[in-house]
């Protein structure tokens, strides 16, 4: 099977969990796999000592000049390097032809590059200059804010991959563009607990940072409207910039008392934790700079652990969240909001169960990311 490399902005990430869940079970696959980054961090993940993980050096230019002109493939190159727009062809050729000695060195048989943005375009020139095939995977930031340049390097890859159906029909509107919908799968198996009893009392959990996309401002605001017999409690896991107004928030509108700001937790903690609540709760929205989450992975974490999920009918989480496993309400929505809530609070705790355990079906047949990575395979080996 074909030697991987998978090319990333910065590793390991800790809130980019999908990246090294995909670089496992592409393992677990029978390929053998090769991390290429920019910025080598000292975060502690779980990854197999299989795994080589190099940091990509800036190049030095006067070095790299002479021997470029032994490169067969240099006019292809730059010919890709000068559809770019946004970065200079001087560092496209000299980040492409650094990173195209790391491709033949490793023999890597194919790259695949997370997020859009930037490095992408690197990547596609190294894959020019090492004679390989390429494709790339967006995820939300990178697709709808620092989308620079994303027509060409849709039309330059030998397959761009989606995580969503909106996102699939945006790239499709790319004329030359291989577009793949496949959608960010988890490990099951670090998200199989169960919840152990059932409460008539509503304790929703959020997991995420603490910014505009995620629609905590409008969530402080519709529990302010449930009636406070109710007795609706809201932990919130995650740290941000919108931290302290979001505190000032619940203040103001007299919900402290049942909100908790529990800060950043470890990904142990989560999994463990989920089943102590009666459901997560992710209000997205679309933020005022247009970023979004297309396939939010926390969804999907928390119906493998049997919780049911309340969201908005916002991008991915449209498409991941069916009526049998959740709920939803318009984004940017407080009474949309408020009436899901009021809906969900109705609802018997052996309802709101089977709800949950609905999700953990659901999450095991279509979001495994075994699976998926056997997908992306297929289509790799196919090239």
């Amino acid at each position: 099977m074909k030697h991987i490399a998978i090319l990333v902005p910065s590793f390991p990430v800790a809130s980019e969990t999908f990246v090294v869940t995909e670089i496992n079970a592409l393992l677990d696959a029978g390929h053998k796999v090769t991390v290429f980054t920019f910025e080598k961090t000292s975060v502690l993940i779980n990854l197999s000592s299989a795994i080589e993980v190099k940091e990509i050096e800036k190049p030095d230019f006067k070095k790299i000049l002479p021997a470029m002109f032994n490169v067969v493939k240099l006019s292809k190159a730059i010919n890709t390097a000068i559809q770019f727009r946004s970065i200079s062809t001087q560092s496209l050729i000299g980040y492409g032809y650094k990173i195209a000695q790391y491709l033949k060195v490793a023999k890597i048989d194919h790259l695949h590059c997370h997020f859009m943005h930037g490095p992408l375009a690197y990547g596609i020139v190294a894959a020019k200059m090492a004679n390989i095939t390429v494709s790339s995977i967006g995820h939300g930031h990178d697709v709808y804010v620092n989308s620079a340049d994303l027509n060409s390097k849709l039309a330059l890859c030998d397959f761009s991959v989606a995580v969503c159906e909106e996102m699939a029909m945006q790239f499709k509107k790319c004329e030359k563009s291989n577009v793949k919908l496949l959608h960010c799968g988890i490990d099951t198996t670090k998200f199989n607990q169960t919840p152990s009893s059932l409460s008539e009392s509503v304790r929703l959990i959020f997991i995420g940072r603490l910014v505009e996309k995620k629609g905590l401002q409008f969530l402080l605001p519709a529990l302010k409207h449930m009636p406070k017999e109710f007795g609706i409690t809201l932990d919130i896991v995650g740290d941000g910039p919108m931290i302290n107004d979001l505190m000032y928030m619940a203040e103001e509108l007299g919900v402290r008392k049942s909100v908790r700001f529990l800060g950043e937790k470890p990904h142990a903690w989560v999994s463990e934790n989920l089943v102590n609540y009666s459901a997560l709760i992710a209000p997205f929205c679309v933020a005022k700079n247009g970023d979004r989450d297309t396939g939010p992975l926390v969804l999907k974490e928390a119906m493998a652990c049997g919780l049911p999920v309340l969201t908005t009918t916002l991008m991915g989480a449209n498409e991941i969240v069916t009526p049998n496993v959740g709920m939803k309400c318009m984004p940017s929505s407080i009474s949309g909001i408020s009436k899901m809530l009021y809906k969900f609070h109705q609802l018997s705790p052996h309802k709101r169960y089977l709800l949950g355990q609905n999700a953990k079906q659901h999450v095991n047949q279509h979001y495994n990311a075994f699976n998926q990575a056997k997908q992306l395979s297929k289509w790799v080996e196919a090239l």
